[in-house]
């Protein structure tokens, strides 16, 4: 079952890249030499394309405990994913967009702004799974990225890992206010970005603010005979035979969520083309080894 807001979604099918600039000009610096391996977790790096500045978080390689261990009822509007409690390995390391893709470097990119709730500091708004990925492909384009490089989507696994940043129990109360804008039932809308403190990697509102959407396609997590969660390598969501429609995972909850939707391990899904005020995204960058 689709999750349902409050307020109607604008839902409006992903029409052409007709927006997106062309003959835009190089890189002002050079990517591949500043998004190299970092040290350690929390390292930041900026890189400048066409003049905007993208500021990014290392992530390191490493294996985390994803999911929960709650049964996922919520205190309100019935059963809920969490997901199940298992061990995720990620074999590389990947620089994560240190905040959700602004307006600004929206608009330095594709020229037009779709936003509901406009400012520069502010997210960008009301995109769909597909207007994100093909930001992130212009995007590599313009900074002339190298080889089998590229700026994408976070996986599900990506995105959790980041959004934790090493924490193991889930935040509730006046943790959770001091890191996320949620609870907002008057749509007041978005806030600028990085303007509640930061994760324990430098990372900005991985919780609330806006939903964001990762790369994988939405799907059950893999149990054993016991119903027990199975490990996992560096997963990618559901195939195609499993999802064949276009549902996608979204991430962190949103500027009018409850609390329990804005935690690391809530799974929430759309259709990959729906469009509305309450969804954004973020993006990551893997270096070669």
């Amino acid at each position: 079952m689709l999750r349902t807001q409050n307020l109607a979604f604008l839902c409006v099918a992903f029409a052409a890249l007709a927006p997106f600039v062309s003959g835009a000009k190089a890189a002002d610096s050079d990517v591949e030499s500043i998004l190299k391996q970092g040290d350690k977790a929390g390292d930041r790096a900026v890189v400048s394309v066409d003049g905007t500045e993208f500021a990014f978080r290392w992530a390191p390689a490493g294996t985390f405990t994803m999911g929960s261990s709650k049964d996922g009822s919520g205190e309100v509007g019935g059963d809920v994913d969490f997901g199940v409690l298992h061990k995720v390995t990620l074999t590389r390391g990947f620089w994560i967009l240190e905040t959700e893709t602004t307006q600004k470097m929206w608009s330095a990119v594709v020229g037009e702004n779709p936003s509901k709730f406009v400012g520069d500091a502010k997210p960008v708004d009301t995109v769909s799974h597909d207007d994100a990925v093909a930001f992130c492909e212009k995007l590599t384009e313009v900074a002339k990225l190298p080889e089998g490089t590229k700026f994408g989507l976070p996986t599900e696994a990506q995105w959790e890992y980041a959004a934790r940043a090493g924490a193991t129990e889930l935040l509730s109360g006046a943790e959770l206010e001091k890191v996320a804008w949620f609870g907002d039932g008057n749509y007041g809308g978005t806030h600028d970005v990085a303007t509640k403190a930061p994760n324990a990697w430098g990372v900005y509102d991985m919780l609330g603010n806006l939903w964001e959407w990762t790369a994988d396609k939405s799907g059950k997590i893999a149990v054993d005979e016991d119903g027990n969660g199975v490990d996992a390598v560096d997963p990618t969501g559901a195939t195609d035979e499993e999802t064949p429609a276009n549902l996608r995972t979204d991430r962190g909850g949103c500027w009018d969520s409850y609390d329990y939707e804005c935690n690391f391990c809530y799974r929430g899904y759309y259709n990959g083309d729906r469009k509305g005020p309450y969804v954004g995204f973020r993006f990551v960058y893997v270096p070669k080894p």
